[in-house]
């Protein structure tokens, strides 16, 4: 299968696998394939949000679900035809277009420099080094506390689960730590989450190496796809793309209220 052709909800699944366990808790199931997937920690759309709702009776049970864990409804389109769709069940107060893209590891770096600045942790939850970057990722110090009070605990608190094999990636310069990734592995697939570069090390070029450092780690273990998803548009997604990434799917975020 050629990335391109890759199903939204083929990606959507992997997603959610990737996640359920650390900053996802969580998918309850609705009424013709509808899904709500939810964070008991993190209270942001992006990890609480439901999906497959095309009919008045899904909206008003994504609604309910949404609600009952004091979360603001939002809905995940696969694509505009779903967005209109549910655009005439609500008018979301804003909307996230997103890229959900794949890449294929490639092979072992001829030059060794950035790898062995690269530390690889393989466990559930990442360390102090990884903290001390994702943490630190905006200069903006009501982002650093929304990280500290919400995303932080969920990581400490992932759990190994069968079949999942957790990577964490630590990439350091001069300074020290400077740039972080996850990896979740599950068969040949990888997820690419949490990639980050401290705020006071950005535009030096960290986040791609270190991204780029996380598809090699993915191949060594036996990934032949990563995937990954980003705001559409803009900077993060041109560093994908220069990490070798590819849009494979375009989906929406509604949202019922600003996050």
């Amino acid at each position: 299968m050629r990335d391109g052709d890759l199903a939204f909800e083929t990606l959507r699944d992997a997603h959610v696998a990737a996640l359920t366990g650390s900053l996802i808790d969580e998918v309850e199931r609705g009424p013709g394939g509808a899904g709500y997937v939810w964070s008991r920690s993190i209270p942001d759309p992006t990890l609480n949000f439901a999906y497959g709702v095309r009919r008045p009776e899904q909206f008003a049970w994504a609604g309910a679900a949404a609600l009952g864990r004091d979360r603001a409804p939002a809905f995940l389109a696969r694509d505009a035809e779903e967005v209109a769709l549910l655009r005439g069940l609500f008018e979301p107060a804003i909307l996230y277009p997103a890229r959900w893209m794949v890449a294929r590891p490639p092979p072992a770096p001829a030059d060794k420099a950035v790898t062995m600045a690269v530390t690889v942790q393989a466990a559930p939850a990442p360390g102090p080094d990884f903290e001390g970057v994702f943490a630190n990722l905006s200069g903006e110090p009501a982002v650093r506390a929304h990280l500290r009070r919400h995303y932080l605990p969920a990581l400490r608190a992932a759990k190994a689960r069968p079949g999942l094999v957790p990577l964490h990636l630590v990439l350091c310069d001069a300074t020290g730590p400077a740039a972080c990734a996850s990896l979740y592995l599950r068969g040949d697939t990888a997820g690419l989450y949490n990639v980050s570069t401290r705020f006071d090390r950005q535009r030096r070029g960290l986040g791609t190496a270190v991204t780029v450092a996380a598809l090699r780690a993915a191949r060594t273990r036996g990934a032949s796809r990563v995937f990954l998803q980003c705001p559409a548009g803009g900077p993060i997604e041109a560093l994908y793309a220069r990490a070798g990434f590819r849009a494979a799917c375009a989906p929406t975020l509604l949202c019922t209220s600003p996050p």
